[in-house]
């Protein structure tokens, strides 16, 4: 019994060693609920909040329907993928787990190369009730709040843009990885 508790004390202390270190790490998404996955990280069981996925997994549903993303979360079961331990509480049982760090980290390079005010052309890659999402450089994406698709009001993105339109938009903010575009900005006000 006490090797048992001994070896768990020992994989907490190497969680809490990998969230300092900001190391990657491997794990095994175990199962799915609505909210997000169940991880299998080394010796230990952990959660990955659905809003910790990289944009690659992030589900993407048509009016944010939760058991079509339920459904999305259930196709990975199984699948490994890389992520950082990101909290770490032994007392609670909690371990949480991120895949969108590792994506902002390999994308730090890529963003530090544009800068607010910049104009990139792109495509559109998924169109949502609050904006659309859209493709450019070297696998970077970003937000087109629907207040920033057009100066007229629309009442949704679909109205005035399709999946797969190419589209010139100006960065109007760089939030870590969240990358906010505005279209309407590089037009002038009728």
């Amino acid at each position: 019994l006490s090797f048992r508790i001994a070896g768990y004390q020992r994989a907490w202390d190497t969680m809490r060693k990998w969230m300092k270190d900001n190391l990657t790490v491997k794990g095994k998404v175990l199962a799915a609920n609505k909210g997000g996955l169940m991880m299998q990280v080394d010796a230990l069981s952990g959660f990955m909040p659905v809003s910790q996925l990289s944009p690659d997994n992030y589900p993407r549903v048509a009016g944010g329907d939760k058991n079509r993303i339920l459904e999305k979360l259930r196709e990975m079961i199984g699948k490994e993928m890389e992520v950082k331990v990101i909290d770490v509480d032994e007392k609670e049982e909690k371990l949480i787990v991120s895949e969108r760090a590792v994506w902002e980290d390999s994308q730090k390079a890529v963003l530090e190369s544009y800068k607010v005010g910049d104009v990139v052309d792109g495509e559109i890659s998924a169109l949502t009730s609050f904006g659309a999402f859209m493709k450019f450089g070297q696998g970077l994406e970003g937000l087109i709040h629907i207040s920033e698709i057009a100066w007229q009001r629309i009442d949704h993105p679909k109205d005035v843009l399709k999946v797969g339109d190419k589209v010139k938009a100006q960065i109007i903010q760089l939030d870590h990885s969240k990358i906010y575009l505005s279209v309407k900005r590089i037009v002038d006000d009728p």
